[in-house]
């Protein structure tokens, strides 16, 4: 029954699948849902904080963020901006939950990835406009695809949400397919919101694309969180633009003021190069990791899956297991309360998820190689 209570905008808001799987957990578990990053912070950045942290101005800073912060974010960004185009958000979530505020009238359709982060349809429909699903190339390890996209464009089309490398794929976006994309979406008048937060996690030679470079009204997102181990420093940001600068910052200024002062001062470590080097030790033991995190799979399961290209996670299909055990759901509920290992089914992140269950290669090669043997332990 609809509440008398609640707004029609909070109906529905309960937590996420994701979030109510990984809530199974206790000390028991194995888990496997993670979406953050074993390591630490970085050394460089918790060291400096601690040496400097009594010298600086701790209250609040401008609502967009600290000038110096924004100016490197934009000298960063690879884009010709300045840094009135960068506002610091608390985590990237809320710099996508900013965006869209102040693009979204009710009724206003936003194209979403399926599978794909599983946030964006709630905050879509907390602003009043209609999530439209897009689907990816299966056959294709997931690849974006431009038609499928315009197959879904409407007169009532704001904008496309995209994010490469893909949670939970681990897809990264062809740079070709992107340069025709956004032509489309330049044609059209339509924004795109480019979810850029696990970008600087890629295992090829070269690093994955952006819209923006082809796309001068896109909003780039992006945090500390993925590519410096720092989810819980709550720090973001995104680069819009100009036309947007000013109801993005309005809206963040009634949402928190400011982000952290002190994560804005971590971030200007972090981003300044303190942290190169330990971030590329980290991505290189992510690499070491992937490669035992297939050879396990393949060894102990046997079962079709995709080779991520970024990201930390791995999707595995698990569609001949389901006329036994059910859904993707199911199964991860199973593999929870019966095996106590943590797997995110695929049905988390919309209907072309169904038939995965995804895998965080995050954590240490053991706990991985334990959860998957607690996986088989469905065999038995």
């Amino acid at each position: 029954m609809k509440s008398t209570i609640l707004a029609d905008r909070a109906q529905g808001m309960e937590k996420t699948i994701l979030r109510q799987i990984v809530d199974l957990a206790d000390a028991s578990c194995i888990n496997l849902g993670l979406g953050e990053l074993s390591f630490p912070p970085p050394k460089a950045v918790t060291e400096e904080l601690s040496r400097e942290i009594g010298r600086w101005p701790l209250g609040y800073t401008s609502n967009a963020g600290l000038p110096e912060l924004r100016a490197l974010i934009a000298a960063r960004s690879g884009m010709e901006i300045d840094a009135d185009r960068v506002c610091v958000t608390a985590g990237s979530e809320e710099a996508i939950f900013l965006t869209l505020a102040v693009l979204v009238n009710p009724g206003d359709e936003v194209l979403i990835p399926d599978p794909g982060f599983s946030s964006y349809p709630k905050i879509v429909r907390l602003w009043g406009g209609v999530p439209i699903s897009y689907g990816f190339d299966r056959a294709n390890r997931f690849a974006l695809q431009t038609e499928r996209i315009e197959a879904v464009l409407t007169s009532k089309t704001k904008a496309v949400i995209l994010n490469s490398p893909n949670n939970p794929s681990g897809t990264v976006y062809a740079r070709d397919e992107l340069q025709r994309l956004a032509a489309v979406l330049n044609d059209r008048g339509i924004t795109a919101i480019s979810d850029e937060v696990y970008k600087e996690i890629f295992f090829g030679e070269t690093s994955p694309a952006s819209i923006s470079r082809w796309a001068p009204t896109a909003v780039v997102v992006d945090s500390l969180s993925k590519s410096y181990a720092m989810t819980g420093w709550r720090l973001g940001w995104c680069i819009v633009p100009p036309q947007l600068v000013k109801p993005i910052i309005g809206v963040h200024q009634l949402a928190v003021t400011c982000a952290s002062t002190v994560s804005q001062r971590a971030a200007l470590i972090a981003l300044g190069g303190g942290a190169e080097d330990e971030k590329r030790r980290n991505v290189e033991e992510l690499r070491r990791r992937r490669g035992l995190a297939l050879g396990c799979l393949r060894n102990t399961l046997g079962l079709p899956l995709i080779e991520p290209a970024g990201s930390f996670y791995i999707l595995v299909d698990v569609s001949s297991w389901q006329a036994r055990w059910g859904s993707s759901l199911d199964i991860a509920v199973r593999l929870a309360s019966e095996h106590k290992v943590i797997t995110i089914p695929g049905i988390a992140f919309g209907p072309g998820g169904e038939g995965y269950l995804r895998l965080s290669f995050a954590g240490t090669p053991e706990d991985f190689a334990e959860g998957v043997r607690r996986i088989s332990c469905l065999l038995a």
